[in-house]
């Protein structure tokens, strides 16, 4: 899929940065500790088995593919395989939301939707989160979901 060497530099500093910036529009990630456990409780979470080179790349994908709503935000997924989107956060989260960053800094991002109701706090839970319905068409025109899984994200239905 890419062809160039993902690293991060943190060297013990607080919200480190991805060395590499994304294709299409060069933004610059950071990942945030407040969304790597250091962030108030009942925060959404990356899962640990999530690594930083994958999180990059999912904000890389929804940069490439402008999977963005309205308000300029963006939406990404990353594939576990041929059948099934992967978990990327704590509460069996499988889409995440990357805040549009004013001009010159940096983006985060967060997974957002859909929750496990059992395991998200109960003001995370249905689709008070949810993106927008073009977000997820957009994805299935990228070929990144298929239908069946745009109209399950839809309905907020967990897998």
């Amino acid at each position: 899929m890419t062809n160039w060497r993902l690293e991060v530099a943190t060297g013990g500093q607080s919200n480190p940065v991805h060395h590499a910036v994304t294709r299409r529009s060069k933004y610059v990630y950071f990942f945030s500790d407040k969304h790597h456990g250091g962030g108030a409780k009942g925060g959404s979470q990356w899962s640990p088995d999530l690594s930083r080179n994958e999180e990059f790349s999912i904000f890389d994908a929804a940069d490439w593919h402008e999977l963005s709503g309205r308000r300029g935000w963006l939406y990404g997924i990353l594939r576990a395989d041929a059948k099934h989107l992967r978990y990327l956060g704590t509460w069996g989260q499988q889409v995440a939301e990357f805040r549009r960053a004013r001009k010159g800094e940096r983006w985060h991002g967060y997974p957002l939707y859909p929750v496990n109701s059992t395991l998200a706090p109960p003001n995370r839970r249905g689709d008070k989160a949810k993106p927008s319905k073009e977000v997820f068409q957009k994805m299935e025109r990228a070929a990144l979901i298929t239908v069946k899984e745009r109209q399950r994200l839809l309905k907020g239905d967990y897998i």
